[in-house]
C-alpha cells in the first residue's frame, strides 16, 4: 500500500498546459459557431487579440487565441445579434432568389442591429481610461473624415466621423486645451489637454485621397464601429463638463458653405435659474389678460432677487478674498507660489492670440489653421462663404499665405507663413514676422515632443526662441548665462583646478620629454632610444584605463542576459553621441 501511494500518476497529453490554455482559430471558430469575418469583427470589438505560446501544440503555422478569451466571447450579446443578422441576410438572399422584392424590401428595412455602448463601458471602466485610449480613434475618426465614400466605406460614415472630429475641435477651442503643433510630411500632429491627459492625434492634409489596394477596409470600418461609440461618450462627458448641450445643434447654412467649426452651434444647458423662469413663464403663458401680466411681473420680480442675491454673494466673496491677502503674503514669505499666480500664467498663454485677427488665403489648409488660432482665441476669416469678415477688413492684423508672391497688400497687416502660426504656439510668445514672410525660406520648424536634454543636443533654433522668452518675461541674461553657470558650478567643486594641474603636468611631460630628445641627438642616440621615456602617461589616462579595465572586468562577470542588454544599452548611447557629434559638426558648418 505503501508503495502504491508513491506512485506518480503521469499526466496525460493535451489535458493541461498550453495545450489547454490556447486554441486555434479554426477551432474557436467552430465554437462560436460564427463566420471568419464576424469572428473578426467580434475580436476588435471585445479587445482579444492573437496569442503566441510558447508551445504551439498544433503546428507553429497555426494562429493561436487565449481559450479564456474565447470562453468570453461565449456570452457576449453582440454574438447572439451577429447571428441573427447572418440568418436574416440568408432570408433577404432567398426572398431575392424567389423574385419576391416586396418581401425582400420589408426585411432589408427590418434588418437587426447591435449597440456597442456596454462594450465601452466594459473596456474602460472610468472616464480617464477612456480619454487615456483616444488617440487612436481620433487618429482614424479623422482619417475617414478625409476619405470618399465607395463600395467599402460608407459615405455616411465618412460624415458621422467627420461630425465627430468637429464636435472635438470645438471642445478644444472652447475650453483652451490645444498645448502642441508640429506639421510633418504625414500631417499635422496636435496635442491638447484634457481632463489633465495628454491627447495626440495626426490630422492629414486636405489633399485627393488615393486608396491603395491592398488595405482591408473592412477590418478599419469594424475599429470606426467602436471608435465612434468612444467618441460619442466622451464628447458627450467633455461638453456635459463645460455645461453645454450635445450633441450640438448643426447650423444648416453654415454647413451648406463649409464653415468648419461655425457649422456646429454650442448652447449652453438651462440653469436651475433658468429652469425656475420657465417653470414660471409656464402659467403665465396659460393665464389671460390681467392675470398673465401679474404672473409675468412675478417671474420677473423673482429673477431680479435672485439677481441681487447673487451679486451680494460675489461681493461677500471679492470682501473674503481681500481679507485672505495675509495669508498670502505668508505663502509669499514660505515660497509657495498662489494659485492665482498660475491661473494669469495659463490665463496668458491660453490667450496668446487674443487680440489678433486672421485671415486666411485660400491656398492655406483652412481647418487646420482655424483651429490652431481660435484654441488661442484669434479671430479667423477666410475666402469665401461662412466667413465671419472679408478680406478687405481693416482690423486684420495678420494674413497667413502659402505663396511668394501677393496681387495686392494691405500696409496696415503683416503676411506671414503657417509655420509662423504653429511655432507661436510651441514657443509661448509671439515670434518675429521678418523671417516668416512670403518668398522666404522659413526657420527650422522644432519638434516640440522632442526632449532636447534627453537627446543631448539643442538646435540653434531652440536656443533662439529660449532667447527671446527669456527677454518676454523680464530676463534677458538668464539663458546667455546658462552654459557659464555649469561652468562655475565645476568650479565650485574644484572641476577646473584639477583640469589645470592635469594641463600643467601635461607641458611640464612634454617639456621634459623635449629635452630628452634634444640630449638624446646631442649624444649621438636616435629618437628611438628616447621613445621609452615619451610614452608615459597622464594621471588621467592612467585613470581613464582603468576604469575600462574594470568596466569590461564586470561585463565579463555578468550573465549572458545582462551582458546582451549592456551591449544594446551601451550600443544605443554611441549611436546617440555620434548623431549628436555629426549634428554639432553640421551646424559648426
Amino acid at each position: 500500500c505503501k508503495q502504491a501511494a508513491m506512485v506518480r500518476i503521469a499526466k496525460k497529453a493535451g489535458k493541461s498546459g498550453d495545450a489547454v490554455n490556447y486554441i486555434t482559430r479554426n477551432m474557436a471558430i467552430k465554437k462560436l459557431q460564427v463566420s471568419l469575418a464576424d469572428f473578426r469583427r467580434l475580436c476588435i470589438l471585445k479587445g482579444c487579440y492573437p496569442r503566441d505560446p510558447k508551445k504551439k501544440v498544433k503546428g507553429k503555422d497555426k494562429t493561436y487565441y487565449a481559450n479564456k478569451d474565447i470562453l468570453f466571447l461565449l456570452h457576449e450579446p453582440v454574438l447572439e445579434k451577429l447571428r441573427l443578422i447572418r440568418a436574416h441576410n440568408r432570408k433577404i438572399v432567398q426572398a431575392k432568389a424567389r423574385k419576391d422584392t416586396f418581401r425582400a424590401t420589408k426585411l432589408s428595412e427590418r434588418k437587426p442591429f447591435y449597440v456597442l455602448d456596454h462594450l465601452v463601458k466594459e473596456r474602460f471602466p472610468s472616464f480617464v481610461d477612456a480619454i487615456r485610449d483616444m488617440d487612436d480613434a481620433l487618429c482614424l475618426a479623422t482619417l475617414f473624415a478625409t476619405l470618399p465614400g465607395t463600395d467599402t466605406i460608407e459615405s455616411a460614415r465618412s460624415k458621422n466621423a467627420r461630425r465627430l472630429i468637429l464636435e472635438f475641435s470645438n471642445y478644444v477651442v472652447r475650453a483652451r486645451a490645444l498645448t502642441k503643433v508640429f506639421f510633418s510630411i504625414k500631417g499635422c500632429y496636435l496635442q491638447a489637454k484634457v481632463q489633465g491627459q495628454d491627447v495626440t492625434w495626426l490630422v492629414p492634409y486636405e489633399f485627393g485621397q488615393n486608396l491603395p489596394e491592398d488595405v482591408d477596409y473592412r477590418v478599419m470600418m469594424t475599429f470606426l464601429e467602436f471608435y465612434e461609440t468612444q467618441l460619442h461618450f466622451i464628447n458627450f462627458k467633455l461638453y456635459s463638463s463645460l455645461g453645454l448641450k450635445y450633441p450640438p445643434r448643426a447650423d444648416g447654412v453654415m454647413d451648406g458653405a463649409f464653415a468648419g467649426l461655425g457649422s456646429l452651434v454650442l448652447e449652453n444647458k438651462p440653469t436651475e435659474g433658468g429652469a425656475a423662469a420657465a417653470a414660471i413663464a409656464a402659467p403665465a403663458a396659460k393665464g389671460k389678460g390681467k392675470g398673465k401680466a401679474e404672473v409675468a411681473g412675478a417671474g420677473a420680480n423673482k429673477i431680479k432677487s435672485l439677481k441681487k442675491k447673487l451679486g451680494t454673494l460675489e461681493r461677500e466673496g471679492a470682501g473674503a478674498d481681500k481679507t485672505e491677502g495675509g495669508e498670502q503674503d505668508l505663502d509669499q514669505d514660505m515660497g509657495v507660489d498662489g494659485g492665482e499666480d498660475e491661473e494669469e500664467v495659463g490665463g496668458k498663454e491660453e490667450t496668446l492670440l487674443c487680440d489678433l485677427k486672421f485671415f486666411l488665403s485660400r491656398e492655406v489648409p483652412r481647418a487646420l489653421m482655424e483651429l490652431m488660432i481660435r484654441a488661442f482665441g484669434g479671430a479667423v476669416g477666410w475666402e469665401g462663404e461662412g466667413s465671419p469678415f472679408g478680406e478687405a477688413d481693416k482690423d486684420i492684423t495678420h494674413q497667413v499665405v502659402d505663396r511668394d508672391s501677393q496681387r495686392h497688400q494691405f500696409l496696415s497687416r503683416e503676411y506671414v507663413q503657417p509655420q509662423w502660426v504653429a511655432d507661436c504656439i510651441n514657443a509661448e510668445i509671439l515670434l518675429p514676422v521678418a523671417p516668416y514672410a512670403p518668398g522666404r525660406a522659413p526657420p527650422p520648424h522644432i519638434s516640440p515632443f522632442v526632449e532636447d536634454e534627453e537627446e543631448g543636443y539643442m538646435p540653434e533654433q531652440r536656443k533662439l526662441i529660449l532667447k527671446l522668452k527669456a527677454e518676454a518675461a523680464g530676463h534677458a541674461g538668464a539663458f546667455e548665462t546658462n552654459e557659464g553657470a555649469d561652468a562655475g558650478g565645476d568650479d565650485e567643486e574644484g572641476g577646473d583646478d584639477a583640469a589645470d594641474e592635469e594641463m600643467e603636468e601635461g607641458g611640464t611631460e612634454a617639456e621634459a620629454a623635449f629635452q630628452r630628445d634634444l640630449l638624446a641627438e646631442t649624444a649621438g642616440k636616435g629618437a628611438a632610444g628616447a621613445a621609452g621615456g615619451s610614452a608615459k602617461k597622464t594621471p588621467a589616462q592612467k585613470k581613464k584605463a582603468a576604469e575600462e579595465i574594470e568596466t569590461e572586468r564586470r561585463r565579463m562577470m555578468m550573465p549572458k542576459k545582462d551582458k546582451r542588454l549592456y551591449d544594446k544599452i551601451m550600443f544605443a548611447k554611441d549611436r546617440k553621441e555620434k548623431r549628436v557629434e555629426t549634428l554639432t559638426k553640421r551646424t559648426a558648418k
